[in-house]
């Protein structure tokens, strides 16, 4: 019998978007190898044209040399600058297609080998229209990097490999010289000018194709300047935008409890741990953060007094106000999609179990009722299920109940105990925690109805707490591997990890929040 990844890449092949985009083409066909599962088994997800097969809306301009390409010019830029890739990726699935089952792990290692090699860009820091901005233009051109860099996607062209005699780029972009640029192998050259307006901060940011020498993108940026950072998170996302058709995730912030000494403080940061700074001063134990959908609020456990009891802070008046004080076990806080409610796990009638609290406290309704215990509920993006650990499998497991608490069935089989589930935004996967004997406690990720379970961690220590990034293209988690928790992020398609840099304070429990506006 045919395999569904056979099928799958054929009726990508016959799709119309195959046909007039080859970067989408070839990208989807990764997905198809890549995952131990079946993504485009859905035929929307796989007929519906890119955005680059699609009349491109650019922003606003605020200048008409801030203009994106047209229609024709996209679709030509697409075909100049990704053609190459297609036909490599189409010449393996030729392959594939011509073969069993039996080649295709073969055949994905050899895609990933010759088509995962990210996009050279270069990102020097932005000009400076002023002596006093120079600071700001390091901090925007290393926040820059670092976006880039995170997603996957990018990778950045170092500076000692920038054309011969460069200092810095000029404040008029007309000087450009795109033949030294085009000479270093960089795909796109990321072009920025600063200049104070008052107390705003405003960064006019392109990017060039240095292939056909355009310019394909441009955005102005206004924000505090004391907050240059965020300019460049803003414009990153964009440019992930326009290379991958989903925004990145530069912008969002994470909350964490953060320990020093004897006392764990909730504390709020950047997505890269920069900024990072207390929500809380309770001079106690305050633990398992959980953003809100808005990123206005957060639901945390503390001891400040004496017990385990659950709390939400409104982070734009600094109030703090109790959602649950009952006797036993207070913990494990989950919003749901509207802000509206949180699931949570209580022990106060003996068994841990899961329940429904308005954010206040208000309106309680009980979930699940077993002898054998509930917690750790989850969401999913809808708002119709919430995934919950149980034991009433002999041993820790993930469920799945409608969001009213009837049809609980079981979710996963892989071989372990599994905990702390949580939904990908995007409702495709559910990221957790799972301890098999021999190697200790990993993260990882399976398909939402609990099929095809992927390691992506392996690594010494604890690995617990994910929480996936707005775009669903990273999870964040703390791990021990060094010695105290640190925070790390990984790749969900690469398995790449990284450090969360900039954050000073052992911290664990990460919540990953919505993107700013």
């Amino acid at each position: 019998m045919e395999s569904c990844r056979i099928r799958c890449l054929r009726s990508l092949l016959l799709t119309p978007c195959s046909v007039l985009c080859p970067f989408r083409l070839s990208r989807m066909i990764i997905r198809v190898l890549s995952r131990r599962s079946c993504w485009v088994s859905r035929p929307a997800r796989v007929i519906k044209a890119c955005d680059h097969c699609l009349e491109y809306s650019s922003p606003q301009s605020y200048t008409d040399t801030l203009r994106v390409s047209k229609r024709r010019e996209q679709m030509t830029l697409t075909f100049s600058i990704r053609f190459r890739h297609a036909c490599l990726v189409l010449s393996v699935v030729a392959t594939v297609l011509g073969q069993g089952a039996f080649a295709q792990d073969a055949i994905r290692g050899e895609i990933e080998r010759r088509v995962d090699n990210r996009i050279l860009i270069a990102a020097p820091p932005p000009a400076a229209a002023s002596d006093a901005l120079v600071s700001a233009g390091r901090e925007i051109g290393e926040a820059l990097v670092f976006d880039l860099t995170f997603t996957g996607l990018f990778k950045t062209l170092p500076p000692e490999l920038y054309p011969p005699g460069f200092v810095a780029l000029p404040a008029n972009v007309q000087m450009l010289d795109f033949t030294s640029w085009r000479a270093t192998g960089a795909e796109y050259l990321i072009y920025s000018l600063i200049y104070s307006e008052g107390n705003q901060l405003v960064g006019e940011f392109r990017l060039f194709d240095l292939n056909a020498g355009n310019q394909v993108y441009g955005q102005q940026v206004r924000v505090d300047l004391k907050s240059a950072r965020l300019a460049a998170h803003r414009f990153s996302e964009e440019v992930v935008r326009y290379v991958d058709g989903t925004p990145g995730c530069a912008t969002s912030e994470i909350v964490f409890s953060g320990k020093t000494g004897d006392v764990k403080e909730i504390y709020v940061a950047d997505y890269d741990g920069f900024n990072a700074r207390k929500l809380t001063e309770h001079g106690s134990i305050s633990i398992k953060p959980k953003i809100s959908p808005d990123g206005n609020y957060v639901a945390y456990v503390s001891y400040k007094d004496r017990y385990s009891f659950l709390y939400v802070l409104d982070r734009r008046t600094g109030k703090t106000t109790p959602l649950s004080k009952e006797v036993g076990l207070n913990s494990a806080p989950s919003w749901s999609p509207d802000g509206r409610r949180i699931a949570l796990t209580l022990s106060k009638d003996g068994n841990t179990e899961i329940y429904l609290r308005d954010p206040d406290g208000g309106n309680p309704v009980r979930l699940t009722k077993n002898r054998d215990g509930d917690t750790s509920p989850c969401f999913s993006p809808d708002g119709s299920k919430i995934a919950f650990v149980s034991d009433r499998a002999g041993m820790p497991q993930i469920f799945v109940m409608n969001a009213d608490g009837s049809g609980q069935t079981r979710l996963s089989y892989h071989g372990g105990k599994a905990y702390d589930p949580v939904w990908s935004p995007d409702g495709t996967m559910i990221a957790f925690v799972s301890e098999i004997r021999g190697q200790g406690f990993e993260i990882y990720v399976m398909n939402a109805d609990g099929s095809n379970p992927v390691q992506l961690t392996d690594s010494p220590g604890i690995n617990e707490s994910p929480s996936w990034s707005p775009d669903s293209r990273h999870v964040m988690f703390s791990s021990t591997r060094n010695g105290r928790s640190e925070l790390f992020a990984v790749n969900v398609r690469t398995r790449e990890e990284i450090r969360i840099p900039y954050v000073t304070v052992s911290a664990e429990g990460p919540s990953w929040g919505p993107r700013r506006r």
